[in-house]
């Protein structure tokens, strides 16, 4: 085994919530959508997660005050 396929089982949720059949076909759409933006446009992919994540840190520094 490999020390990426150590890493991609240590990532996988391990809890047993039944999901609602449409739930969880709209997050795996999602999932896939996300996974092929990360494979075609890697820059764009991570300066989406940069932006999203100043913006949720400014709305949590916002809402502490």
């Amino acid at each position: 085994m490999t020390t990426g396929g150590i890493a991609e089982e240590q990532l996988l949720p391990t809890h047993s919530v039944q999901e609602h059949p449409d739930s969880a076909a709209f997050r795996s759409g999602l999932e896939n959508q996300a996974r092929t933006l990360i494979r075609q446009r890697p820059v764009v992919a991570v300066l989406a997660a940069l932006g999203a994540g100043y913006l949720l840190a400014r709305l949590f520094l916002r809402a502490g005050r």
